[in-house]
């Protein structure tokens, strides 16, 4: 009988990691398919990825409108930008979407990795229009759930505090390890925020470069795609004080200074 029990054990296990490897293996043969230059999956991919990041240039030139907000990302450590996320329902939260990560370098910015997340809840609510969000981070702490190998949630359960900036107002943007933001106004409304099932999308960030890679790569700066300079350079203006009316409109912004809005965002760091 004991014997009849450890062969059980012993073939469910097997059963188990044997699964185990063919799903991490289909994911390999995905992402490698996807990080092969020419093929169908890396142009789909790569075409995903352009949008993407097109319009997430849009996305921080709005951020980039409020002194207070401009503040905020000279100080943060990076910036996770969702250009599309689904209408709310009341107490559910938005459905999913995907995402562009960025980390910041002094004055500079990484390239962008993508990621994709299960839903946003945002508390109770009477609903609200589908936009645009974007999550401040402003510590390593927040940084270091980035680049977890797993999925992981972005709220108070991970031990990261999530605040509304449109709530804060001036004087306490920047509470928290992370700061939310959006362009529909009133979609936090105060409620606990938070991000789950947070996942390293690996096929569209390959095919957008086109090669197999890591997060961790492409934000240290080792890999680079030259169509990611637009939205590079809006952070960047954005980080730097320049004002919004300095950027041309493919979002590769000018040289010249922000002059008294420069010295406004000096003054108050």
């Amino acid at each position: 009988m004991k014997a009849t029990m450890k062969q059980l054990v012993a073939t469910s296990l097997a059963v188990l990691f044997a699964g185990t490897a063919g799903v991490a293996s289909a994911q390999v043969g995905a992402a490698k398919e996807a990080g092969t230059p020419g093929t169908t999956r890396q142009q789909k991919e790569l075409k995903k990825g352009i949008e993407h990041v097109n319009k997430a240039v849009q996305v921080v030139q709005q951020m980039q409108a409020t002194p207070e907000m401009r503040a905020l990302l000279q100080r943060s450590k990076g910036v996770f930008v969702v250009p599309d996320y689904g209408t709310a329902a009341l107490g559910i939260g938005a459905r999913g979407g995907a995402g562009v990560l960025l980390v910041r370098n002094g004055d500079t910015w990484s390239n962008p990795a993508f990621y994709n997340f299960g839903g946003v809840s945002i508390g109770a609510q009477a609903g609200a229009e589908a936009g645009a969000i974007a999550f401040v981070l402003n510590d390593q702490k927040a940084m270091n759930s980035f680049m977890q190998n797993n999925k992981f949630s972005l709220n108070a359960d991970a031990g990261l505090t999530v605040v509304d900036w449109s709530k804060k107002g001036t004087g306490a943007a920047g509470w928290g390890n992370i700061t939310a933001w959006s362009n529909t106004e009133g979609l936090f409304g105060g409620a606990a925020i938070g991000v789950d099932d947070v996942d390293y999308d690996e096929d569209e960030t390959s095919g957008y470069y086109g090669r197999q890679v890591a997060a961790r790569d492409v934000l240290a700066g080792k890999i680079a795609n030259p169509q990611a300079a637009s939205l590079r350079q809006a952070l960047a203006n954005a980080s730097s004080g320049k004002s919004a009316a300095s950027m041309g409109s493919s979002g590769t912004g000018s040289t010249k200074s922000g002059g008294k809005e420069t010295r406004s965002d000096e003054r108050s760091r």
